[in-house]
């Protein structure tokens, strides 16, 4: 019984940290749009969370310095791209020597931020932010400020195809709580199958 309480109030835990996590990532992208700020990292960010891309092209081309610089809000014009999802800008701020490795004020990383949006609007089936991410050479494991992981989030929400794709990156399941248990905790059965196969083909190679 105490065991089963114990395990209870893990799932608790860890599902008010995925939330708190989830707001964290919408309250950034509300900032971004309506924010008013004057200053060219500002509307930089600003054009980015808008994906208006001429306008991002026309102060990356004035200022590519900025690309890496931080608003006050704690995200640079690549971090913005990243979470909206932008695979065009995206491509073009690593041209214009973007900082894969660059975390938001909420640890964020790129990479964290492409699969957050990514699980945010499962119906786009567009994760070629992320692809051209890892390509960069993001790193997959990257957590955010609560310890959670990508791999432990797509689980957590039952993204299958985004769970395959990581795993075939060898995203790490060497994770508490493991992305498994998260999985079957919300009922995604299909997800922790898949998860479930890969804790059995290590432990053979083990």
């Amino acid at each position: 019984m105490i065991l089963i309480r114990i395990i209870d109030w893990t799932c608790i835990l860890f599902m008010s940290l995925i939330l708190a996590s989830i707001i964290t990532y919408l309250l950034a992208k509300l900032h971004f749009y309506f924010q008013g700020k004057p200053d060219i990292i500002d509307k930089l960010c600003a054009a980015a969370a808008n994906k208006s891309v001429i306008e991002c092209i026309f102060y990356l081309e004035k200022y590519p310095q900025y690309v890496n610089a931080f608003s006050k809000s704690g995200y640079t014009p690549f971090l913005v791209a990243c979470a909206n999802g932008n695979t065009q800008l995206v491509k073009i701020m690593l041209k214009k020597g973007a900082d894969v490795t660059l975390k938001s004020k909420y640890h964020e990383s790129a990479f964290y931020l492409a699969v957050i949006q990514c699980i945010a609007y499962p119906h786009s089936r567009n994760a070629s932010c992320i692809r051209e991410l890892y390509y960069a050479g993001a790193n997959i494991d990257e957590p955010n400020d609560k310890g959670l992981t990508p791999l432990q989030m797509t689980a957590f929400f039952g993204q299958t195809p985004l769970v395959i794709w990581l795993l075939k990156k060898h995203a790490s399941t060497n994770v508490f709580p493991s992305p498994f248990a998260l999985a079957t905790s919300q009922g995604h059965l299909d997800t922790a199958d898949i998860l479930k196969k890969k804790y059995r083909l290590f432990a053979i190679q083990f």
